[in-house]
Parts: C-alpha cells; sequence; structure tokens
C-alpha cells in the first residue's frame, strides 16, 4: 500500500527536538505573540474546537488558543503548517490534536506543546535556530520531544504510544525516566510505567491471526501486531497490550468478511479483509 508521504512531498515525522521540560523560570519569561497552527489540505470530515463551539475546518482556518483542537475522523486526514515556516504537521484519520503551548520566549526562543490523547501524526520541522525552543508531542503515557530527527507516534485509545525513529533521535519521557530512541529503534511507553528500552526498528505491518471464531452474529478475533503499531478492526480502534496481543470480539457482517488495518508510527499502514469460517 502507498505510504502517505509518497504523494506530494515527504512528510515522515521530521522533527527537531530539545529539552523535555521548561523551568518554571523559563515558563515566566514566555510571552503569546504571533503563534498559529494554519490548516491546509483537509480532507474528509475534520473538525476545528474553541471552547465550546466547533465547526468544519476550512484550508486556512489557524489554530491560535491553548485548548483550540483539530479531530480527523474515519478516513480523513489533514496537514498543519506551523507559524513561520517552521514545519507540518500530518494528523491522521481518528486522530485528536490539542494546543497546550503555543509561545515565543523573551529571548526568540519558540514553546510548541501538542497533546495527542490518540491517532497518529508525523512531522517535518526545519532546525531551530533558537537552542532554547523546543516542540513537544504530549501522550496520556509520556512525552516525545524532537531535535533534528525524522520519528514518528502512534496513541492508542488506552494510551499506549509508540515512537519509532529513522533519522537522529527521539527522547521519550515518562515517570522520571528518559530514554533516547536512536535512528532504526523504535519503543514503547505504557501510561503509568517508564519508556521501554529501545529495539529495532522494523515497520512491521503483519496481522498475525491466532482465532477467528464466529459465534452467532459476532466473532471473536484473537492475535498480535507489533505493539507500536495502531491496530482497527470492523473501522473501530483497537487497543493491545504491551507485546501488541489482543482478544477481541466484534460484529459479523452478512458477508462473513472482517476488514482490519495496521499502521505503523511512520504511517505505513496495511489493509486486511478477514474471511471467517
Amino acid at each position: 500500500m502507498k505510504t502517505w508521504w509518497a504523494c506530494n512531498f515527504t512528510l515522515v515525522l521530521v522533527g527537531v527536538v530539545s529539552s523535555l521540560r521548561a523551568s518554571a523560570a523559563g515558563d515566566q519569561l514566555q510571552v503569546s505573540v504571533d503563534r498559529w497552527l494554519e490548516v491546509r489540505r483537509p480532507m474528509g470530515q475534520v473538525l476545528y474546537s474553541r471552547g465550546q463551539t466547533s465547526q468544519a475546518a476550512r484550508n486556512g482556518i489557524r489554530l491560535q488558543a491553548v485548548g483550540d483542537t483539530i479531530t480527523t475522523k474515519q478516513g480523513s486526514s489533514t496537514v498543519l503548517a506551523i507559524d513561520i515556516g517552521t514545519g507540518f504537521i500530518k494528523v491522521s484519520e481518528n486522530t485528536t490534536v490539542q494546543i497546550q503551548k503555543l509561545l515565543t520566549g523573551k529571548s526568540g526562543e519558540r514553546i510548541t506543546q501538542l497533546q495527542v490523547k490518540a491517532g497518529q501524526v508525523a512531522l517535518q520541522v526545519r532546525p531551530f535556530t533558537n537552542s532554547a525552543s523546543r516542540l513537544e508531542i504530549n501522550t496520556p503515557a509520556g512525552v516525545a520531544g524532537v531535535r533534528g530527527t525524522e520519528f514518528g507516534v502512534s496513541v492508542q485509545q488506552n494510551g499506549k504510544m509508540g515512537v519509532a525513529t529513522m533519522k537522529g533521535g527521539v527522547a521519550t519521557d515518562a515517570q522520571g525516566q528518559t530514554v533516547l530512541v536512536k535512528a532504526g529503534f523504535q519503543n514503547i511507553t505504557i501510561p503509568g510505567e517508564p519508556p521501554s528500552a529501545p529495539v529495532p526498528l522494523r515497520e512491521d505491518t503483519r496481522l498475525n491471526i491466532r482465532q477467528l471464531v464466529a459465534n452467532g452474529n459476532q466473532v471473536r478475533i484473537v492475535g498480535t501486531v507489533d505493539p507500536v503499531n495502531l491496530l482497527a478492526i470492523a473501522k473501530q480502534p483497537q487497543n493491545t497490550d504491551k507485546s501488541g496481543n489482543f482478544d477481541i470480539t466484534v460484529p459479523l457482517l452478512p458477508n462473513r468478511r472482517v476488514e482490519a488495518v495496521v499502521v505503523t508510527p511512520l504511517g505505513k499502514q496495511q489493509l486486511y479483509q478477514l474471511a471467517v469460517p
């Protein structure tokens, strides 16, 4: 299956990272000026929310305030352009991205903190000219911080975060521990636990099915995927454990087929049509 970055320009999680935590003193010097994320190329059902109001995200609309949110539904996507040509964020389907901090400091450093509760994002960000600048992706499990790197982040509904690095290094931070994921490696972070030790990058979209058993109008599916990957079955995001195992029951359609999609943190996808005996 063609990956999304093969179409127009390379947009695989290219980031630029610095320290994961700002000091309280640093935060006191930050001011909010001329910062925004601009919606580009919304496809399908993409929603922009501010406060209690939401609307269809139009090309050119800007997220500028803390709490501003972009949400993509099934089969939808968009690109967010970071102000003054800093870079781009590709937001895949079934993903929510919210601004937590969008500031310019007294010394000109730019602080960008985004929250991804579930889904998959990819970034292309030029190197920072100010060494104090930061770009962080916060998830329920921890933080992925970027500096001169290509990497991907996936977040399951249960908060489990997968990180895969193509170039440079990504610092994953949780429970007071920081683990560097260098080029050619991947790791996971589970809510309440420190980041796992990195293992070689696999980009493995295989779906290993151990049981596929019909029971009336339902079907039980037991199997395994790479633990860093996202899994959707019957168009619904599914959780896997730290080893990538899952055991779910979904409705059985009259054609006795179940659709499954596996997505890596870098955005590689594989579609499966499971034939139920």
